[in-house]
């Protein structure tokens, strides 16, 4: 990140003259403002105009998307019927005030490009995009800094817009985009007054579904592998940087149309996102209807639904599961019910997923031992077939030695052979003691 600030701060000292800011910068001096031409036709091109405010000019371009407007499988105008349904995942940087209602007219669907990848003062944000939605469209609007003269114009320019916004809708921004604009705002002269927005920021429950059964939970990848959405051609975000440092050194703005376009589509994916978090939560998505869904996403979908107090919804997707014997299980997630069963005293809603799971251990070359000590626990103790656990547990032992090869830890073989061979000899002896 130090090697982009210094090249930033190479290009506004050449071609801008302007003063750069560094990690030690306790204020921004604006008093070099470099005369710029009027606005080049690459911008034009693409919709963007020179703003004037009373702090100064920036470049701003505007799209909308009247409804109905479908980004991937969701209409964006559903979200004015189930936005209310995200209250529970709604959190404030201070924890102790309470959570506005979630009103979709009063969200700003918020994402940077930024000249680094930190969070500290010498991460300047040359491109602030963000959404909102009026009673007939999604709106989107992109902010541009042609040198850091223009960054309290756009910074003044956003905080109009957040005046009457209860909560920023991003992708991480808790951590990385609104700590950055607070940095900005601390630079250029603003203290906090009031308390901060609220937060709608949807990469921790896409980690909470999607963490097992997706390559990874960029934003990417979650639109297309389950919003439905397709990019094609466009400029990876770690790109943006070079991109505005070209368009700085040359002055030739087609080298940010594809930066336009990434930003815009992001915020057009927040909205779609937002959507399907908010039908999640209402209970008005089948997800087993969807092609392509597996077992582990529909039981980390029915956790953190549980987890949100959706029980009803919950509920539907856990009795999905037990029915879905032909269902995939490579994350575990067979047990992991089970578990949740015995802990509730379901028994019986355990019992098919131990023995799937035990069939399937039967066949692996790196056996899970869990489902056959389950069942010798249940029929030792509940169903009071001591046979029966005995035939469990000397497979399980018979797994064991198999998989012992493949476990480096010798005290952990040793251990867990043990364990089982105890296990092993007294249901020998019980079943010896009940036949005399």
């Amino acid at each position: 990140m130090s090697g982009l600030r210094e090249r930033l701060g190479r290009l506004r000292s050449s071609s801008a003259e302007a003063p750069t800011t560094d990690e030690t910068t306790s204020s921004l001096d604006l008093s070099a403002t470099p005369e710029i031409p009027n606005l080049s036709p690459e911008f034009i091109e693409i919709g963007v105009r020179l703003i004037d405010n009373e702090s100064g000019q920036f470049l701003l371009r505007r799209v909308e998307y009247p409804f109905p407007y479908r980004h991937g499988r969701y209409d964006l105008a559903d979200m004015l019927t189930c936005a209310s349904h995200l209250h529970p995942i709604a959190t404030r940087q201070n924890r102790q005030s309470p959570v506005d209602a979630i009103d979709p007219y009063r969200l700003l669907f918020l994402d940077t490009e930024t000249t680094g990848l930190g969070v500290g003062t010498g991460n300047v944000p040359f491109m602030i995009g963000f959404g909102y939605y009026t009673e007939t469209a999604f709106v989107v609007e992109q902010t541009l800094i042609r040198h850091p003269g223009e960054e309290r114009a756009m910074l003044t320019y956003l905080l109009g817009h957040m005046k009457d916004k209860t909560h920023l809708v991003t992708y991480n921004g808790r951590t990385f985009d609104w700590p950055v604009l607070v940095n900005r705002f601390i630079l250029n002269g603003w203290r906090q007054s009031g308390q901060e927005p609220g937060h709608l920021d949807f990469l921790h429950p896409s980690r909470a579904l999607w963490r097992n059964t997706l390559p990874s939970c960029r934003l990417s990848m979650v639109e297309e592998a389950r919003l439905g959405i397709q990019r094609g051609e466009d400029v990876p975000g770690s790109l943006a940087p070079a991109l505005y440092f070209q368009y700085l050194a040359d002055g030739n703005a087609t080298h940010l149309h594809g930066v336009y376009t990434h930003n815009e589509k992001d915020i057009l994916t927040l909205a779609s996102l937002c959507v399907h978090f908010g039908f999640l939560l209402s209970g008005g998505i089948d997800l087993r209807s969807r092609e392509g869904i597996e077992g582990e996403e529909l039981f980390r979908t029915a956790c953190w639904l549980e987890q949100h107090h959706n029980l009803e919804a919950a509920e539907r997707l856990f009795v999905q599961l037990n029915e879905m014997e032909d269902i995939a299980d490579s994350g575990g997630w067979s047990l992991a019910l089970a578990a949740r069963y015995k802990r509730a005293g379901q028994h019986e809603r355990a019992l098919p997923l131990w023995r799937r799971a035990a069939e399937k251990a039967e066949s692996s070359s790196l056996p899970k031992l869990d489902a056959h000590i389950e069942l010798a626990i249940y029929y030792e103790h509940r169903d009071k077939q001591p046979l029966t656990a005995l035939i469990y547990a000397e497979k399980a032992l018979e797994l064991a030695y198999r998989r012992a090869k493949f476990i480096s830890d010798a005290a952990k073989r040793k251990d867990e052979k043990e364990t089982l061979q105890h296990r092993v000899t007294r249901l020998k002896n019980k079943v010896t003691r009940e036949r005399k």
